[in-house]
């Protein structure tokens, strides 16, 4: 199974794999200096911060609405898959 490549620009862009929206979450919460362990609270911090480097609102009610505004705010790629 291949997994989805990303590649997230927010200042300092980094490429990653994440098959489920578990591991994209999980993989988001380990580069983060200082994420929250809750998962909603965690998609909010960033969220906020996406907002603040596009200046576009950024939907965090779940993983794939978040995924699909950081995309629309030109923050994410989808690299393959």
């Amino acid at each position: 199974m291949t997994q989805t490549r990303y590649r997230l620009n927010m200042g300092e862009p980094f490429e990653f794999t994440a098959n489920t929206d578990e591991q994209f979450l999980g993989t988001l919460r380990e580069k983060h200096m200082y994420a929250k362990s809750d998962d909603q609270a965690f998609l909010r911090q960033v969220a906020a911060t996406a907002c603040e480097w596009t200046g576009k609102s950024i939907n965090f009610s779940d993983v794939s609405s978040f995924k699909r505004s950081l995309e629309d705010a030109g923050v994410l790629e989808v690299v393959n898959g």
